[in-house]
């Protein structure tokens, strides 16, 4: 089966990329050890959220550095229906507040009554929420979420075609602010635990456990974006001299790229009679549990001489993690309990050199631990988000290709698991954590800094998988 992304508009699909590209379209990799190395900062009062969701593929370190004020940008809400597709008469009031943000800044203004916004064609751009960080008003300035081609393409149109284009972003249900309510006696409450919004203290461990996804899918998700767009909140924005008539027929472009991309596409696909177009990019709209394909992609990268890899680097890395695997095999390796050999000593090189939390004897507690030392790849391989142009070290698949060649050249006698070990020890920047059950403890109490992980990790189980493999031998 061929697996594309493409970009969608006005409902004809553009395929833009064959199967080894998809993994552009995917969440992106994250190693747990990273994962932990973020959590033990916000213990130590080094970083007061978590900052990158590390399960989705959006990242606050992202976005560009700009000048863009969020001043001109309202932040809102509106009562979204719970359950779009509830057959129980009782359920059928069920609400919650789902955020949204406006701007009329690409909107002519109509102060003098000229009437000429009746005469300006007008369309609303719609930036869909989903994993990845919060939403806030920066969504419409400059951000992960949507700013690129939607704010350059709302610029264009109202500069130098007369348009009036009106901006909005809506926040995924069960992403940031946009939280339904806990469950009591089958009724959803509107309180929002307080846990979510900020306050971590506010909630007893049974409160912070009950938290039900019911509600939160893809298929709601959609339905949230009809539902929205044809909201008397969402119509109000339009200066039409309250013409009902005009207003129905603002043309609704939406956009995204990856899961909210997903939704963009479907969204019109769906809702063709409310959604004039979609900007669909880089959206994995086929869903596959083993995704074998995405790792594939990375081995690609790493020997694309064009964006900076090449052969030997590629060999390096494939021979690193064999020779690593090769010294776990021997006290029985990922799939034994790490008591089946006397011979250590390999285990302890192997931990000296990766400088693991607690050296060999964390290998050996657990076969998980050994998988997440290995599992996720010893070294961080910006395949997804590569940009040939930032400038810190090992940024890009360029950066680190450059480094591995570097440490082979000045000493050829060492071997590509050491050379490995050194561009791990220079990412981490300190020891590697691999307490498997310190990840698990951490997403099994949901806190204001994990809630939207803990949502797209129930999205991933429960719709999608999109689970980045390796297959032996590839």
């Amino acid at each position: 089966m061929m697996y594309y992304h493409a970009t969608l508009l006005l409902g004809v699909v553009y395929p833009t990329a064959t199967l080894l590209d998809v993994a552009d379209g995917l969440p992106q990799a994250r190693r747990i050890p990273d994962i932990l190395a973020q959590i033990q900062k916000q213990h130590d009062g080094k970083e007061h959220t978590m900052g990158v969701h590390s399960l989705s593929p959006l990242h606050e370190n992202d976005v560009p550095e700009d000048d863009a004020t969020t001043d001109d940008v309202d932040v809102l809400s509106f009562d979204q229906i719970l359950d779009h597709f509830s057959t129980d008469g009782e359920q059928d009031g069920n609400t919650f507040k789902q955020r949204y943000f406006y701007t009329s800044r690409y909107v002519k203004q109509s102060d003098d009554n000229d009437g000429k916004n009746l005469k300006r064609p007008t369309a609303a751009f719609l930036c869909v929420g989903g994993e990845g960080p919060s939403m806030d008003a920066s969504a419409l300035t400059n951000s992960v979420h949507c700013t690129g081609d939607m704010i350059e393409l709302a610029d264009k149109l109202f500069s130098e075609f007369d348009w009036n284009i009106h901006l909005f972003a809506l926040e995924h249900r069960y992403y940031g602010e946009s939280m339904p309510g806990i469950k009591n006696n089958n009724i959803y409450v509107e309180d929002i635990p307080g846990y979510l919004r900020g306050n971590n203290d506010s909630a007893d461990d049974d409160e912070k456990a009950n938290v039900d996804f019911t509600y939160l899918s893809s298929r709601q998700a959609v339905k949230d974006i009809a539902n929205f767009v044809q909201s008397r909140e969402a119509k109000t924005h339009f200066d039409l001299d309250d013409d009902a008539a005009a207003a129905d027929h603002v043309r609704w472009i939406t956009f995204g790229g990856s899961y909210p991309g997903m939704l963009s596409a479907w969204s019109r696909l769906l809702h063709p009679d409310v959604i004039h177009g979609s900007v669909s990019n880089s959206s994995p709209v086929q869903a596959k549990l083993d995704f074998q394909e995405y790792h594939e992609r990375v081995g690609y990268d790493l020997a694309y001489e064009f964006i900076g890899g090449s052969v030997e680097c590629r060999r390096i890395v494939l021979e690193g993690h064999a020779q690593a695997v090769e010294i776990l095999d021997a006290v029985d390796g990922i799939e034994g309990d790490g008591q089946g050999s006397d011979d250590n000593d390999g285990l302890d090189t192997l931990a000296t050199l990766f400088n693991v939390c607690g050296g060999a004897d964390s290998l050996r507690a657990s076969r998980r631990n050994r998988e997440v030392f290995v599992g996720d790849g010893l070294i961080g391989i910006p395949a997804q988000s590569n940009d040939p142009s930032c400038e810190e070290d090992l940024c890009n698949i360029k950066g680190v290709c450059e480094a591995i060649i570097k440490e082979q050249m000045s000493e050829p006698s060492q071997s590509s698991m050491e050379i490995l070990a050194k561009i791990s020890n220079m990412q981490s920047g300190g020891c590697i954590n691999v307490d498997y059950q310190q990840y698990i403890d951490y997403f099994g109490t949901s806190t204001v800094e994990n809630s939207n992980d803990r949502s797209w990790l129930y999205q991933t189980c429960n719709e999608f998988g999109f689970y980045q493999t390796c297959n032996v031998n590839s």
